[in-house]
């Protein structure tokens, strides 16, 4: 017999809501085990197993209530992470948001914010999961730390389409995941206490943020992020055009926020310490350009730190994210 979705669920509520989180953290690294023996062609639909597995037993019907979710693990002791559904006006429909804290939260405490941004829209998690690649390295009690994952409806790319009404994700994220995590959670207001993180297209959404949003955003860290469409090359094939109306819609909006005009532009804001840090992979056409980048910090004299490595695997869980960290947590 097959199970279909509604009997997982009718099975899954019998499950104590205190117990649903060992399936999730189980089911990971089950996944994750999986990936390392499967080919490369492959891996892909075991990380939309896991999407799956995660939607029944978190999402299902508790997304809708925006329930929270407490586990226990041997590993990490009492694990609390809320998931919660936003309706945004700046998004096609309702979007996700999950907040993972420390073990040992404090409600009377106040906590920096790290913004774990998604390559892929809907919780779709074909380079892995950063929300549980930092669980796994214990960075939300490490750093006292708590971690939030938005959504969005449409691949992200962190700008606000000017003729597209249902991809405003720079809105969605400044003007409804923010404000909503201030509203329900004790975390710092200031400056200092938010970061973002981000690799692929959600490393220059980071890179983005930052510049046009100097005051509220203190340190980010990009990894291999997508800048050809900024930097170029091109070559032969690459029908820039479309892209540009797809991402951005018209070409004014991409200029604003294209990142070396932002450098050129609002790079100064920054100040004199470094808050950006940007990882670019040798050899690999979507970050070709970075070499140019940095040069391009370099002489606006934006404080960075540029680190140039040889190519990883394209995921959150290729080794990268300890040093990124570092750079954003450790003073």
């Amino acid at each position: 017999m097959v199970a279909n979705a509604d009997s997982i669920r009718i099975f899954i509520r019998q499950i104590p809501t205190r117990r649903r989180h060992i399936l999730v953290v189980t089911s990971w690294r089950l996944i994750k085990v999986l990936s390392m023996v499967t080919p490369l062609t492959d891996r892909h639909s075991c990380y939309e197993l896991y999407l799956k597995i995660s939607k029944l037993i978190l999402i299902g019907n508790l997304f809708s209530c925006g329930d929270v979710l407490l586990g226990q693990t041997a590993e990490t002791g009492e694990t609390q992470i809320h998931v919660h559904s936003l309706k945004s006006p700046h998004q096609a429909h309702k979007t996700s948001l999950r907040i993972l804290l420390p073990d040992d939260f404090d409600p009377s405490k106040r906590y920096p914010t790290l913004f774990v941004l998604p390559v892929h829209e809907d919780g779709l998690l074909k380079h892995g999961d950063g929300l549980m690649e930092l669980h796994a390295l214990n960075v939300h009690n490490q750093y006292e730390i708590i971690c939030a994952s938005p959504s969005f409806t449409a691949k992200p790319w962190y700008i606000d389409h000017d003729e597209n009404p249902d991809k405003q994700d720079e809105s969605h994220l400044m003007r409804t995941v923010i404000p909503f995590i201030e509203a329900h959670y004790p975390v710092r207001v200031d400056r200092e206490g938010r970061y973002l993180i981000g690799f692929s297209k959600s490393g220059r959404g980071a890179e983005s943020l930052l510049l046009r949003h100097p005051k509220m955003f203190h340190k980010v860290a990009a990894w291999d992020p997508g800048i050809r469409i900024d930097m170029g090359p091109y070559g032969e094939g690459y029908d820039l055009e479309s892209r540009l109306h797809e991402r951005f819609g018209s070409t004014a909006n991409f200029q604003a926020y294209r990142l070396s005009n932002l450098l050129k532009t609002r790079g100064k804001d920054l100040g004199n310490k470094a808050r950006l840090f940007y990882f670019n992979c040798d050899g690999v056409v979507r970050t070709s350009g970075g070499a140019q980048l940095h040069a391009l910090m370099v002489q606006e004299g934006v404080p960075h730190r540029y680190v140039m490595e040889p190519p990883r695997e394209h995921r959150w869980d290729s080794g990268w994210i300890p040093e990124a960290i570092s750079f954003l947590l450790d003073h």
